[in-house]
């Protein structure tokens, strides 16, 4: 008997956690769940002032000559991992062997998981913006520090995370990601598993060569708790998928309510007295070659301006 009400007392608690939510995004406003606006109503971190996403303003970012290019250890492995329904988006677990450090990070980190933000068939969905500029999806590899040997024979472990992000546009269909996104039809509700053969990381983002351009600032998760933890990474280098690889996301998962999952993004947080740093003077270079360009044209201006009135 007392088995039998542990086991009922169980179910309905399972049944309470998955039929009611303390947050939630913006497109699901009517719902009785808390919106972005509301969030630190959840948790204090998220009305906190080092939140993110941002709008990255590349011609603000300060160069960081620290900021050398990633080492990506075991990026190139074939993987077996599981693909889920979180109940607010689609997520790939990682394996442990897959590891980044260099990036300007503060020792080595391991990959936890991935993730996506969307929008909508009339709406962009990354989180973050570039130049004010917003994307179809954004993807988010997720890192934890690792703990780093003390003299003493101790470890330390800071808790830090490091999340690398992505931007998608549309073009030609990415091969790449066609085992992935076939996939999305099983994780249709909360719970929902799948496993994903033979994953390569590495295919899912651009070539090493094209990650050494990046910009950096010290953030938070963008989902409750809020925690500002995070060291963020956003590069400018896209992820090309076809329409439909694009149209996939939004049309496949849902909420826990049994809506379609769209629109699962924070909107943009403010800067405050953050600075954003850039990995490459490159980013800096065309703003500055911009305001070159019009001092020049102010100068000869100037120039000629000053010769018709002397000869007058």
């Amino acid at each position: 008997m007392a088995f039998s009400y542990l086991l009922l007392s169980f179910t309905l608690h399972l049944i309470t956690s998955y039929a009611s939510e303390e947050w939630c995004y913006e497109i699901r406003a009517s719902e009785t769940c808390k919106v972005p606006s509301e969030w630190k109503d959840v948790s204090e971190n998220c009305g906190q002032n080092k939140q993110s996403p941002i709008d990255v303003i590349t011609h603000n970012a300060e160069f960081d000559s620290k900021l050398e290019p990633f080492k990506f250890e075991g990026y190139d492995q074939l993987k077996n991992l599981k693909l889920k329904n979180n109940g607010h988006s689609a997520q790939l677990e990682l394996d442990s062997a897959m590891k980044i450090s260099g990036g300007g990070l503060s020792g080595t980190y391991t990959a936890t998981q991935l993730h996506f933000h969307w929008g909508s068939k009339d709406k962009p969905g990354s989180e973050h913006h570039l130049n004010g500029a917003k994307f179809p999806i954004e993807l988010h590899i997720v890192h934890q520090q690792v703990a780093r040997s003390e003299p003493s024979g101790g470890s330390t472990a800071t808790g830090g995370l490091a999340v690398l992000g992505f931007f998608f546009t549309e073009g030609k269909d990415n091969e790449h990601y066609t085992n992935l996104i076939g996939a999305l039809s099983s994780i249709v509700n909360l719970g929902n598993t799948t496993t994903i053969s033979d994953v390569k990381l590495k295919d899912l983002i651009p070539a090493e060569e094209e990650l050494t351009l990046f910009y950096r600032y010290e953030g938070s998760l963008t989902t409750p708790l809020c925690n500002e933890t995070v060291t963020w990474t956003v590069f400018p280098t896209t992820i090309e998928l076809g329409k439909s690889q694009i149209d996939a996301f939004y049309t496949n998962l849902k909420y826990i309510d049994g809506k379609l999952m769209t629109e699962n993004f924070r909107p943009i947080q403010k800067l405050n007295e953050r600075t954003i740093y850039t990995s490459g003077v490159d980013a800096i270079l065309p703003y500055s070659g911009y305001l070159l360009i019009s001092l020049l044209v102010f100068y000869l201006t100037s120039e000629g301006s000053a010769s018709t009135l002397n000869s007058c």
